[in-house]
């Protein structure tokens, strides 16, 4: 086999592992740059499925080598199911070797990588009781929030027999979670005036 056919063919057999895995992790990998390349993780995810991403885009790197190697420097020929088996093996190998915690609803993918699940324990809960407020007062429960860097806070109004007597909400744009919390504590004092 002459140089430009076995660059030809690694390419074409390169391409089809890259449509392959990105079926696998249910994504379009970019293989313009290795930036993009890395993008392909899901923005918001836990830590094992991360992992899964970037170990699934190594060990796809790695078997392509090792696919034009063989082509190159041997008379083995690779097959494409050859080259399947050994990323699918790889990126099961890694993802149980991870460090990385999932959630419920990661389970399917991990176990279509045959991943052992490794899941968030839950620390110790703390029973948190409601103290009342003398009569006549009011106790406002007020907190603030950012998602996505967009902030939000509101409260609650509860009188001394905890009964609910009003609320309130505010969107606040693109703030930072103390300025949430501190807006929060002043809508508060503004509703209860």
């Amino acid at each position: 086999m002459n140089l430009p056919s076995i660059f030809f063919s690694v390419a074409k057999f390169a391409t089809r592992l890259w449509d392959w895995i990105g079926i696998k992790l249910n994504c379009v990998i970019d293989i313009s740059s290795v930036d993009s390349l890395l993008s392909c993780r899901p923005a918001r995810c836990s830590s094992q499925v991360s992992d899964i991403f970037l170990v699934a885009v190594l060990h796809t790197i790695h078997t392509i080598w090792w696919a034009r190697n063989s082509l190159r420097f041997s008379v083995v020929t690779p097959t494409l199911h050859s080259a399947k088996v050994r990323i699918h093996s790889s990126i099961a190998m890694s993802g149980n070797i991870s460090k990385g915690k999932c959630l419920k609803l990661d389970f399917a993918f991990l176990d279509s990588f045959a991943v052992s699940h490794h899941c968030r324990n839950v620390k110790e809960i703390i029973m948190v009781l409601w103290k009342a407020p003398t009569s006549p007062w009011l106790k406002v429960n007020a907190d603030g929030s950012v998602i996505g860097g967009h902030a939000a806070c509101g409260g609650l109004f509860c009188d001394y027999l905890g009964t609910f007597r009003g609320a309130f909400y505010c969107n606040i744009g693109i703030q930072s979670v103390f300025y949430a919390e501190v807006m929060g504590i002043i809508l508060a004092l503004e509703y209860a005036a």
